[in-house]
């Protein structure tokens, strides 16, 4: 009869001597995640988003080893990195937003007052043509 947890030889204990082909494919979309997160540091958003998917790949490719893989440990840094540098780079310019122009408001109408004199669009009244 067929038993899953054995191996062909018959071992049941060396399914845990095995490489684990599911960790290393979640390493490797780990790194993938971290890297383009490192990329993409100045749009905010998508980095963000992939250093979140690369920290959180890395700590499922731990699986139920007790120690995770090198390239995991790497990626969860570099995603780390990612999310870090990106949240500081969105609240340092909410701050020079703020310190330049006093308050959202006020750089929003500054905004509209631009486009109104390069487009000679009245953005108020809706008339766009």
């Amino acid at each position: 009869m067929y038993n899953p947890n054995e191996n062909r030889f018959g071992d049941p204990e060396d399914q845990f001597n095995r490489p684990q082909r599911r960790s290393s494919a979640m390493a490797s979309a780990a790194i993938a995640c971290a890297i383009i997160g490192i990329i993409t540091t100045l749009t905010g958003f998508f980095a963000i988003l992939f250093g979140s998917l690369a920290i959180l790949f890395a700590v499922l490719s731990k699986g139920s080893n007790p120690k995770p893989e090198r390239a995991s440990r790497y990626a969860f840094i570099v995603g780390l990195i990612a999310v870090l540098i990106s949240v500081a780079i969105i609240i340092a310019s909410f701050v020079m937003i703020i310190r330049t122009y006093g308050s959202l408001e006020n750089y929003y109408n500054t905004y509209l007052y631009t486009i109104e004199q390069y487009y000679g669009i009245d953005l108020d009244t809706g008339d766009l043509l």
